[in-house]
């Protein structure tokens, strides 16, 4: 098995050349090893779901539920204020329907666009409340082996490539299904100014939720149970199954959902970090609402719909299918099944590719290299 050694990345190579393996202990991890919860300077080599069991304190048998609930709590509490605080905005604004605006399900709206992808946005500070708080451990220890997130752009390329695909051919499997019946009364065309807000909200909020639901759901769930068992079989099932807590229980969106969850959890693991699992749903979140915008109404909007509420945060009203995706059930179902099989098919690809480039198994994961001392711990 081996370490991440041909990355470039900081804290993640092993061996005497970078001064982190076990010939060249910095003076300050050493004195640490003088404490009770040191780690030993012989820490085999450890998976990415395996990370809190670097040092005997973070890995007590009631920290990952303190980890979990810490999340939770944090989450409920930061979701409530933005929502809190959006109702009591628009509660000013003249001539503005507030139930409607924030429930209607338009894939147009700036406003129900923004404050869906706001309130998923608050997994990311909920997330680092759980690692460090509840946790007790760095943050970094989450984001991957090398206690943080890596400058690895082929990582990041690989998943926005991948999420690109994905989104296309969900909407192209759409396009080829059908369209979204004529309505009596045809709601009027988006403004320009209108999609233009949503694709800046979406450019700015898409990649903070991506990066809080890959921390809370993969990074902090899969440790959690990794801390208890060594397979990561259950904790990468474990993180898919949370993705279908408040979503929409259609096909059209449990399928992509489950199997971007199950990628997702699989790629963590792999690769050994959140950075190409946080790439691959940025894009499929950013794309999902720009097109889903820009061809509301037509069956590639209701194909790359099931993709937008497949990737949402749990709870927020964009994990349901949209107005216009759920008018047409045909073209949502086949671009969900079409984005499902190719998030599958990619994760494939990609794990052998990763495999290859690092020189491991198909079935082992880039790890912490052997040796390599834990990060510092913590004091609250």
């Amino acid at each position: 098995m081996s370490g991440a050694s041909s990355w470039p990345l900081d804290g993640a190579t092993s061996g005497p050349a970078d001064g982190t393996g076990s010939d060249a202990v910095p003076a300050a991890a050493a004195a640490s090893d003088s404490t009770p919860d040191a780690a030993s300077s012989d820490t085999p080599e450890t998976a990415y779901h395996r990370l809190a069991t670097l040092r005997p304190a973070w890995s007590r048998p009631a920290k990952p539920l303190l980890s979990l609930g810490a999340a939770l709590l944090a989450y409920v509490v930061l979701s409530s204020v933005v929502l809190v605080t959006a109702v009591l905005l628009l509660a000013v604004v003249p001539g503005v329907n507030i139930a409607r605006g924030v429930t209607s399900g338009d894939p147009t709206s700036p406003l129900d666009v923004g404050l869906a992808l706001a309130m998923g946005a608050m997994w990311l500070p909920a997330g680092i409340v759980g690692v460090r708080v509840g946790g007790w451990r760095p943050v970094g220890t989450a984001w991957s082996i090398a206690a943080q997130l890596r400058r690895d752009r082929s990582l990041l390329l690989a998943g926005i490539g991948a999420g690109a695909v994905v989104a296309a051919a969900a909407a192209i499997a759409g396009a080829l299904t059908g369209t979204v019946g004529t309505a009596a009364e045809p709601e009027p065309s988006a403004s320009v100014p209108q999609l233009l807000l949503v694709t800046l909200l979406a450019l700015v909020l898409a990649p903070l939720q991506a990066a809080g639901l890959e921390l809370s759901l993969r990074g902090t769930v899969m440790q959690a149970l990794g801390t208890w068992l060594r397979s990561p079989v259950l904790p990468v099932l474990a993180g898919t199954a949370v993705m279908l807590i408040g979503r929409d229980l259609t096909p059209a969106v449990v399928l992509p959902a489950l199997a971007l969850g199950l990628c997702a959890g699989v790629l963590a693991w792999k690769t050994g970090g959140l950075e190409l699992p946080i790439a691959l749903t940025s894009t499929l979140t950013l794309l999902s609402h720009v097109v889903g915008a820009f061809a509301a109404g037509s069956g590639a909007g209701a194909g790359i719909g099931a993709v937008g509420a497949a990737a949402a945060a749990p709870g927020t009203s964009a994990a349901a299918l949209a107005v216009p995706a759920a008018a047409a059930p045909e073209a949502a179902l086949a671009g969900g099944f079409a984005a499902a099989a190719g998030l599958l098919l990619l994760t494939a690809a990609l794990a052998l590719w990763i495999g290859r480039r690092e020189g491991v198994a198909l079935l082992e994961p880039v790890t912490r290299p052997a040796g390599q001392e834990a990060p510092d711990p913590v004091h609250i």
